[in-house]
């Protein structure tokens, strides 16, 4: 009687064991924030283009908004999405931006424009490129 016991602990440890370790791993990577250097310094740097040839007309070119737009910088930019998701946000933008075309942006054009966000926001840069997909949510990253 104790073998097939045996057997079964020994069966269950091997099946539970990976679930256990990719479980950790999920909530490892659903922990990311924003603050752990979620895009790459070229990738803000094709940002900055991208933005100033889609958004600055409504948001300036230093980001602070105007009549039209509101600023993409600072604590009431950042605090107004705190503890939401970029995919959220970048969700946010590609269905209300450009305003004269929600949806228009490509989805490198996308990445690259909140990475620019984010590195004008004082995020520090990383070794990937953040890598948005609206067609799949993937591991969040958290704005903190």
């Amino acid at each position: 009687m104790a073998r097939p016991i045996r057997q079964v602990v020994f069966r269950l440890g091997v099946a539970v064991l990976p679930a256990v370790a990719f479980g950790l791993t999920l909530a490892a990577a659903q922990e990311r924030t924003t603050g752990d250097g979620v895009y790459t310094a070229e990738q803000a740097e094709s940002g900055r283009e991208a933005y100033r040839e889609q958004c600055s007309a409504c948001h300036a070119t230093n980001l602070m908004g105007g009549e039209m737009a509101p600023s993409l910088l600072g604590p009431n930019f950042i605090g107004g999405w705190s503890g939401t998701t970029l995919f959220e946000f970048a969700d946010f933008v590609n269905a209300t931006m450009p305003q004269d075309a929600p949806g228009r942006l490509t989805s490198e054009e996308l990445n690259d424009i909140l990475a620019f966000i984010l590195e004008r926001n004082e995020f520090a840069a990383g070794s990937e490129p953040l890598a948005i997909d609206l067609d799949n949510e993937g591991y969040p990253i958290i704005i903190d």
